[in-house]
């Protein structure tokens, strides 16, 4: 009997040990989180984007303002946006501004897309009252946010 326990927790040990040894890196990004930021301006539109990994999760946050003249229909109507890169697209989802001109995302898990950290900028397409506007989102510093 003694026997058998012990071959059983040698076993239990090699099976934890090559499983910590083999994925060693995964406990830290667990507990901890990476964000990356883009923004972009054109002559209509502010825009911040922020993708973050938490574990194996990728999250995505999109801040639109409008910059024109405040225009009741476009506070009506409902507006899309898209967000691309090189290689794909992030997310996007119709949205409604407030009566401030502005959206505030909420966050949102990022199914089947990369974490896009290596990225320079990224690429917003805004559709809103029959227009399209095409925003270049560039990667910011955590201190130029």
């Amino acid at each position: 009997m003694k026997n058998k326990i012990a071959f059983t927790t040698l076993c239990l040990i090699f099976i934890f040990y090559s499983t910590v040894s083999a994925y060693g890196e995964i406990p830290n990004h667990l507990f901890s989180s990476k964000t990356v930021s883009f923004k972009g301006v054109d002559n209509k539109w502010e825009v911040l984007h922020e993708m973050t990994l938490v574990g194996t999760d990728i999250l995505y946050q999109t801040t639109i303002k409008y910059k024109g003249k405040y225009d009741k229909d476009l506070v009506k109507s409902k507006s899309h946006y898209l967000i691309n890169y090189n290689h794909g697209t992030i997310g996007g989802e119709t949205f409604l501004l407030n009566k401030s001109g502005e959206f505030h995302g909420k966050k949102r898990e990022c199914g089947g897309c990369e974490f896009i950290n290596k990225e320079k900028e990224v690429y917003i397409e805004i559709y809103w009252k029959d227009k399209i506007n095409n925003v270049v989102l560039r990667k910011v510093d955590k201190q130029n946010k």
